[in-house]
């Protein structure tokens, strides 16, 4: 991570660290003290930041002690706030000009286990930016507008609209630096369902996220693989699926799914053969 000085002259390699510091004492907390399910990583109103943090992330709370002392927030009351996604970990992914594509690529692979094809070599990818009467989501839209480009944006921007308040590097602010004003609504096609979903902010979204059967499925998947410390393919769907639904019956915690992993096939048995493909005789034939 190696933000613009000039563009953002009070970064800090300690400011950055204040955001690793933050989302693993949320993890922690989420995860471990209340055993929350997983999915509520999308959206848990609260967080753990030092003075520094809070001051850059323009928290209306008081945070006292020292510049390395971490404070538990509510969030409750702060409906800009809560969750991972609108924690500078992640919100940094979208780089200095808070890209939407990274962003809605970021969620579209990482939460939804979408797939979206790298665009084609003749495509020019350089960013587009921003100006008086151009926002990052206005610049979405002309592509979106595209008919060249509207197939596959349209599937992964949108995700990333919510966040637009969000800078580079995470800070909250209804107007960019040029003065246009920002938005949060917008709506999002989770892959597998027909009809898209509204929401008008962004802590709406996140709750979206929290309840959404396709999340935490992705999470499954994702604590499965790490677990096991190689790829998920095809021929483990069928565990995998086993797992999430015996976890999901427990209560979706971090301590449900790691039993389920720990006592299914994929772990108590050990395949010494590739599956093999059945072919009926009508299709041999």
């Amino acid at each position: 991570l190696r933000p613009s000085r000039e563009k953002f002259p009070d970064w800090s390699l300690e400011l950055a660290e204040d955001m690793r510091e933050e989302t693993l004492a949320f993890f922690e907390d989420v995860v471990w003290k209340q055993q929350l399910p997983l999915s509520r990583l999308m959206n848990a109103p609260l967080t753990y930041v030092t003075p520094r943090l809070a001051k850059h992330y323009s928290l209306p709370v008081a945070v006292d002690g020292e510049e390395t002392e971490y404070s538990r927030v509510d969030l409750r009351d702060v409906v800009e706030r809560g969750g991972l996604l609108s924690q500078g970990t992640v919100l940094t992914v979208g780089g200095d000009e808070a890209s939407t594509v990274t962003r809605g690529l970021f969620v579209m692979h990482e939460l939804l286990r979408g797939i979206v094809r790298d665009p084609p070599p003749c495509v020019d990818t350089t960013p587009v930016p921003t100006a008086p009467g151009l926002t990052q989501r206005k610049i979405a839209e002309q592509r979106l507008a595209n008919q060249a480009c509207q197939g596959c944006h349209a599937r992964f921007e949108p995700l990333s609209f919510a966040f637009e308040r969000f800078d580079g590097l995470g800070s909250y602010s209804t107007e960019d630096e040029h003065g246009n004003p920002l938005r949060e609504d917008g709506s999002m096609l989770i892959p597998g369902q027909e009809e898209p979903m509204s929401y008008e902010t962004s802590r709406e979204f996140a709750d979206l996220l929290a309840e959404s059967d396709r999340v935490k499925e992705s999470i499954t998947w994702k604590v499965t693989q790490f677990a096991l410390g190689r790829p998920l393919g095809a021929d483990d769907a069928a565990e995998v699926t086993e797992i999430h639904a015996t976890a999901q019956q427990n209560g979706g915690t971090w301590q449900a799914l790691l039993t389920a992993i720990v006592t299914s096939d994929l772990v108590t048995t050990t395949r010494t053969e590739p599956a093999t493909v059945q072919v009926s005789s009508a299709a041999s034939d």
